[in-house]
């Protein structure tokens, strides 16, 4: 490897993608430089946040050299969605978790199902994924992320539910502040722009507070999808909190 001043500092953000409190800021800087070799040798890795990181950043940079490697972890089992999101962003092929009609597509053969997590083990690893703790037990956990600006949003994962056919769900949630009358409008017409989860009013010890919520089927979640869910509604709500109330609940 080249010992310039710049190849050391890609190795320095690379080693900083080990550590859970600078792997965002060193995955968004990789991303930033185009550091397409480096991140390629992450998805060896033996951590999982480490290949999840590499993951998204070859999605993000459209790494064609990607290919072929994503799809030996789809082989494998690895971040199965993840794997796919990527795959199919990259090349514009849609073959889902086939991993046989990729290998065909790329030209060259087997299949792996990803493995079913409990609750406990979910959190766990979708915390370490994010870079938090997370507290709680059984069917109820609550994560605290760090946001930008110094602020933090708390967010509540609640399995167990089941939908009106008995579906196992996932809900994901987030308090946003206080339901001021005049907000009403201003904060429902953003379930117009945002991808997934929706805003509404619950009342929380007997007063009506503005929160966001998604609701995932239970089959569906893995680490990764949780993680990405989680840090998508921590930021719109604190955003809401931050233009409602000035401040950040702790």
């Amino acid at each position: 490897m080249n010992d310039s001043p710049q190849s050391d500092q890609v190795a320095e953000l690379v080693r900083q993608l080990y550590d859970p409190r600078s792997r965002r800021s060193a995955r968004q800087q990789l991303v930033a430089t185009g550091a397409i070799e480096p991140l390629l040798k992450c998805l060896d890795a033996t951590s999982e946040p480490v290949v999840w990181a590499a993951v998204e950043s070859l999605q993000e940079l459209r790494a064609t050299e990607a290919i072929g490697p994503l799809v030996d972890l789809l082989q494998r089992g690895v971040l199965v969605v993840d794997v796919v999101e990527a795959l199919t962003a990259i090349t514009g092929q849609d073959f889902g978790t086939d991993a046989g009609r990729w290998r065909k597509w790329i030209g060259s053969p087997t299949t792996a199902a990803p493995a079913e997590l409990d609750a406990a083990e979910c959190v766990r690893r979708t915390a370490e994924l994010l870079g938090v703790d997370a507290a709680g037990s059984g069917n109820s956990y609550r994560l605290k992320l760090s946001l930008p600006g110094g602020r933090s949003q708390r967010i509540d994962l609640y399995f167990g539910r089941e939908d009106a056919e008995g579906d196992p769900l996932v809900v994901i949630y987030s308090e946003c502040g206080p339901a001021v009358e005049k907000f009403y409008e201003a904060v429902l017409r953003k379930n117009m722009t945002i991808p997934a989860g929706a805003f509404a009013i619950r009342d929380i010890d007997g007063k009506p507070n503005f929160v966001i919520v998604d609701t995932v089927v239970a089959a569906t979640v893995t680490p990764s999808v949780l993680a990405k869910k989680i840090e998508n509604i921590a930021s719109r709500a604190d955003t809401v909190e931050k233009g409602l109330t000035k401040g950040d609940t702790r």
